[in-house]
Parts: C-alpha cells; sequence; structure tokens
C-alpha cells in the first residue's frame, strides 16, 4: 500500500508539476533548489529513496500561485477571518496555518507582509511545501480560482504622481538669513539659528530647496559662527520638522 507521500507523488508527477525534496527546516535538499525541480519520474523516485523523509517543495508560479497566511500570529487570524477572498483549494500547514490557492498570474510574485502582517504570497521565483503529502488537510481540493483583483491592487499599487520640477530659489531671500545665522551674537546663537532655519524651511516647503540643502546652508552659517556640528544639524532638522507639522 502506498504511503499519503508516495500518493501525492504519484498524484503531482502524472499532472506534470516539478517536484524536489525538501528538509525539515523547508529547506531544498539539491543544488539550486527550486529552479532544478523535476517532472521526471526516475530523478524523482531516485531523491526519495534516499531521502524517503524529505517533503516535497512544489515551484509557484507556473501552475498556481499561493497566498500564505501564516495564522500562529494574531494578526493573521484577524485577516483571515475578515478578507473577502472567494472559494478556492486551501491547504492546511504544519504550523497550523493555511495556504489559498489561485490560479496562475503575472501579477503575483513572492512577498511578505504587502498585503497584511505575516500574510505572505508566493508567485513565480518561490515554492511551497505540498503538506497533504504529510497528511495535512486539503479543503475545497478541485477548485481554483482567479486571486482577487484587490489582492492585486494592494501588492502593485500604482505609481506615485512625478514630483513637480523644483522652483528655482532666489538666492537674494536666502543670503539675509544666513547672514543672521553667521551674525547671532554668544548666548543667541542656537535661537537665531533655530527662527533663520524655519524660515529656510518655508523654502523647502515651497519646493525651492531640498531637504539636503536647507540643512547644507544651516550648518555652513552656523559652524561658521561656532556652533558645533551635530548642534547646527540638529537645529535644521527640527526647523524642517517643525515645518512639516505646522
Amino acid at each position: 500500500m502506498s504511503s499519503p507521500k508516495e500518493t501525492e507523488i504519484d498524484r503531482l508527477v502524472s499532472r506534470g508539476f516539478p517536484i524536489f525534496p525538501c528538509n525539515p527546516k523547508k529547506r531544498p535538499l539539491i543544488d539550486g533548489g527550486f529552479k532544478n525541480a523535476s517532472k521526471d519520474p526516475d530523478v524523482i523516485k531516485e531523491w526519495w529513496l534516499k531521502r524517503p523523509d524529505a517533503l516535497i517543495g512544489v515551484p509557484t508560479g507556473g501552475k498556481f500561485i499561493v497566498v500564505d497566511c501564516d495564522l500562529q500570529h494574531p494578526e493573521a487570524q484577524e485577516w483571515y477571518a475578515k478578507a473577502s477572498v472567494p472559494l478556492t483549494r486551501i491547504h492546511e500547514t504544519q504550523s497550523g496555518g493555511r495556504h489559498l490557492f489561485f490560479r496562475p498570474n503575472d501579477k503575483i510574485g513572492c512577498s511578505a507582509g504587502k498585503i497584511w502582517p505575516h500574510i505572505d504570497t508566493r508567485g513565480k521565483g518561490g515554492y511551497i511545501i505540498w503538506w497533504p503529502a504529510e497528511g495535512l488537510e486539503v479543503l475545497h481540493n478541485n477548485v481554483l480560482v482567479e486571486i482577487p483583483a484587490w489582492i492585486i491592487k494592494k501588492l502593485n499599487p500604482p505609481a506615485p504622481p512625478p514630483r513637480p520640477p523644483m522652483q528655482l530659489r532666489c538666492d537674494a531671500d536666502l543670503d539675509p538669513l544666513l547672514r543672521t545665522i553667521m551674525q547671532a551674537r554668544e548666548g543667541e546663537r542656537n535661537s537665531t539659528t533655530f527662527w533663520a532655519a524655519c524660515r529656510l524651511a518655508e523654502h523647502v516647503q515651497a519646493g525651492q530647496l531640498t531637504d539636503g540643502d536647507m540643512v547644507s546652508l544651516v550648518v555652513g552659517a552656523a559652524t561658521r559662527n561656532g556652533l558645533p556640528l551635530n548642534e547646527a544639524k540638529q537645529i535644521a532638522n527640527s526647523a524642517l520638522r517643525r515645518a512639516r507639522t505646522a
């Protein structure tokens, strides 16, 4: 009588699935890993004769893609309970999680936590362990549907709009502020530098300076007037933070 593992190997081979052996830590036991998975019954038989307890690894992307739900984590349990996911093939995993199977889709690769914390995907360039071969439960065995569009959108957000070109700054507006910093009297240097830095930060908000240029200008003027480098940087960055939250 065939074992569950032998039965699953035969079933996968008959359906044209490439497979390969993995160790108990789910790491490939062959050179090249999933890239050298085989459909050849003789090669596969030899692998499992040498390692009869090996887990079955199956590359993802070609025959199916998977949403991997690590349900030992509360965040994943929350997502799994509320997510609008259609009925499809599901494998129970060794850790008590779930593999949700979907039809292949070129827009789905391998990701970790992009859908939700502890909700991962396995597509092109990845693999899963075929847990039914270890006696774990399979639900909706004969169902394989398209992955929901909202998951594709979550994994492929639209590109941010291009940043508008930076306006040319007017040095005539900046020079008085820099002179103010350089001419501040001892005992007033910090407060004066911060005031001028806040005005320069307004130019950053207006798109006339980059953050880096603003910090360099403040640091250059303040250190010429005797402020330590780190202190000048802290003042400049504090001014930028204030401008962003104003």
